[in-house]
């Protein structure tokens, strides 16, 4: 039984973690990039009203992120400084008498989007991009994103080209309660990667605890609902004409039981069924042990005759040997004796005479399975009893 408690316990400590410490980070998940949209996939940028009205088109054929400008003006808890920044390449005034407008792939028109992207349609994959999402805890605590990637252009493309990471929530709620759908809550740009043809990038991106805190991004408190936008912007060089939406990747971030793998999913079931079969068999087992162990009294018989009864269950007995100690001295010394499952035996042991002090007697068994020790009993004085 021990060795079996050991064995459950090293399988419980050596199993495969959910969380996997590396280079001083624990990975709390991790997932690879998907593939990327295809190319007549709109990107549009919805800035919406003070109000939560938008003009958004929402188009089954568009990926739609909403611009929130208005804390300053409303007291909101959601980041506005992206938004800001964002609706400055725009050239848009946050005023009263704003009005909703969208941005198709960074053109005004969804129509002049088509156009463009059509003029790279047969160029298709430009960027080759393979990587990981890891969300992480470091070792001061707080999560933020990793992004190890590595990225080949298939095209020599412009010194502009230029990578924005954008984390959105579905539905995104503020502390007054007010609700946008995939609102953005920051956006980082990133220039770190080669433009050649065929020059394969390898780095990793990382958006920090920093700089999600000050985004009002927890991860560990608020973990559903965020997704990432990586949309590359930029020209082929052989057609610079106009900047285009070179390759686009949108997906969910699949916190909790969405991307725990298999052994992850059943580890936790793992070790509460492993704990229940040790308890079950710690429990049987200390039930055999009692139906096992034999029962032992003693009594007088007479001032110089003392009685000990031995009753076996269901595991042989052996008595060994009976002491008595001193000042007590035995006339008998009572020889070593089996006893046989269920049995009641009487060992009859004779004293030289009787004293006023207690009696103390050691009676050494072994019991089958259950292993061998000293069995000690206290008698009054048959003075004292009488």
């Amino acid at each position: 039984m021990r060795r079996l408690v050991l064995m459950m316990v090293l399988i419980i400590f050596f199993s495969p973690s959910i969380n996997a410490d590396e280079g001083g980070y624990t990975a709390q998940f991790r997932f690879d990039i998907p593939n990327p949209e295809p190319v007549s996939t709109i990107f549009e940028e919805c800035f919406i009203e003070l109000d939560l009205s938008d003009n958004c088109s929402h188009d089954s054929d568009s990926i739609t992120l909403s611009w929130w400008l208005w804390s300053d003006q409303t007291n909101s808890d959601w980041p506005d400084d992206d938004a800001k920044s964002r609706s400055g390449i725009y050239n848009l005034s946050s005023n009263s008498d704003f009005e909703s407008v969208s941005f198709f792939n960074q053109y005004e028109s969804k129509t002049n989007a088509i156009e463009n992207y059509s003029k790279i349609d047969s160029s298709m994959p430009i960027i080759d991009l393979v990587g990981e999402i890891i969300i992480v805890e470091g070792e001061t605590g707080p999560w933020y994103i990793r992004m190890p990637i590595e990225m080949t252009p298939t095209q020599n493309l412009t010194d502009d080209t230029l990578l924005y990471i954008f984390l959105s929530k579905q539905n995104a709620i503020d502390m007054h309660g007010r609700v946008s759908t995939n609102l953005i809550y920051d956006m980082k740009p990133e220039v770190g990667f080669g433009i050649k043809a065929n020059n394969t990038t390898s780095a990793e991106w990382i958006i920090s605890s920093e700089h999600l805190y000050a985004a009002g991004i927890d991860f560990e408190e608020d973990p559903y609902g965020w997704q990432i936008t990586m949309a590359f912007f930029g020209s082929i060089e052989s057609d610079n004409s106009s900047e285009q939406l070179l390759s686009m990747h949108h997906f969910d971030l699949p916190f909790k039981s969405q991307n725990i793998d298999s052994t992850a999913l059943y580890l936790p079931i793992l070790i509460f069924v492993l704990l229940g079969i040790i308890c079950f068999g710690l429990v049987s087992q200390s039930y055999r042990n009692e139906k096992g162990m034999p029962k032992i009294s003693a009594g007088w018989k007479d001032d110089v005759t003392l009685i000990i009864d031995v009753q076996s269950f269901q595991k042989r007995v052996e008595v060994k040997s009976v002491k008595i100690e001193a000042p007590w001295k035995m006339r008998n010394n009572p020889k070593s004796r089996f006893i046989e499952p269920n049995q009641l035996v009487n060992i009859e042991i004779k004293v030289k005479q009787k004293l006023p002090d207690n009696c103390n007697i050691g009676i050494q068994l072994e019991v089958d399975e259950l292993g061998s020790w000293t069995q000690y009993l206290a008698l009054n004085s048959p003075t004292v009893e009488k």
